[in-house]
């Protein structure tokens, strides 16, 4: 999901609208190494995609191009082999999914200081940028976080070496995922299950709103939005709008978690005028990220989950 400074208050799906979203999400099918192929077998397809992430990330940690990006590359992969596998979770049960889960879970956590580090100088790049303030007068609070995304970078060799060979002993053990029984009816049941779990976060940060709450539903609508990617093939025409409504709320909640996160950073450094003025620029554009996010999802969850599913059968 891309991130940007502008603020997407509602979606406006007019058929031209529709139509143009179509035909790119069709053209996108056609090579995305991420979705379904219809007419291939569904269990090989599900091992296809989820060692194709695998091999995606493990030649990203192995080159020799700059840490940021080739640590940033494998973390969305990372996050789209989760997604595949939750996709698939009860065909495991509990404790063999939880233990698969695990394995991906300490890959991406062996990356994640470097990401979060860049993470907090893109945003504030983007806050400044957005604010149409000068960067020369943040130069000491962007130096203090560059150095910090550096020293990281320079530490990275060890992390990534250990990430690879952690995800090549996964890719050996994907041919053995309990799979054989599976079919379209399960992978229509999970996303179903998601689109629930995803309103009923969307209900509880309605009832008690919080960041926790919020970040909470946000990883509920990645997930979906994972799923749908994933199954679009098998999906009708009209899920192309869902598709895009996710993409557009994690685009917002993630503008939003990624302030939340250079907010806590900026208020542990010592206070200055740079400081404050930074803080009060994110105070500002918070609420704005926060209330265009749930506007978007009221929508997007407007259906009940029984009607969501049906319309699955096509």
């Amino acid at each position: 999901m891309k991130r940007s400074g502008k603020i997407k208050e509602e979606i406006t799906w007019t058929p031209a609208r529709l139509q143009a979203a179509g035909r790119t999400n069709a053209s996108k099918t056609a090579k995305s190494p991420l979705r379904l192929h219809r007419h291939k077998p569904l269990v090989r397809e599900i091992r296809r995609i989820a060692r194709g992430q695998i091999d995606t990330a493990c030649r990203a940690l192995e080159s020799n191009e700059d840490p940021r990006r080739v640590v940033h590359e494998a973390r969305k992969s990372l996050k789209k082999l989760r997604a595949i596998l939750k996709l698939v979770a009860p065909e495991f049960g509990r404790r063999k999914y939880q233990a698969e889960k695990a394995v991906f879970q300490d890959a991406a956590r062996l990356l994640a200081p470097l990401r979060d580090a860049e993470v907090r100088v893109e945003t504030l790049d983007s806050l400044i940028k957005g604010a149409g303030l000068a960067p020369e007068d943040f130069a000491g609070v962007r130096g203090e976080l560059d150095a910090a995304t550096d020293r990281f970078a320079k530490a990275s060799a060890r992390p990534k070496h250990r990430a690879v060979e952690i995800l090549r002993l996964a890719r050996a053990h994907i041919l053995r995922w309990p799979l054989n029984q599976l079919q379209w009816k399960d992978l229509a049941q999970e996303i179903k299950r998601s689109y629930r779990k995803g309103r009923k976060a969307l209900r509880a940060y309605q009832r008690e709103p919080s960041p926790v709450a919020f970040h909470a539903w946000r990883k509920r609508v990645k997930e979906l939005w994972y799923h749908l990617r994933i199954t679009e093939n098998y999906l009708p025409d009209s899920f192309a709008k869902a598709i895009i409504q996710c993409d557009a709320i994690g685009e917002l909640a993630g503008n939003a978690h990624d302030l939340t996160v250079l907010h806590e950073t900026l208020t542990a450094r010592k206070a200055g005028a740079d400081t404050a003025l930074l803080l009060g620029e994110i105070d500002v554009r918070m609420p704005d990220l926060y209330r265009a996010a749930i506007d978007n999802g009221v929508r997007l969850y407007a259906e009940k989950p029984r009607d969501f599913a049906k319309r699955m059968e096509g």
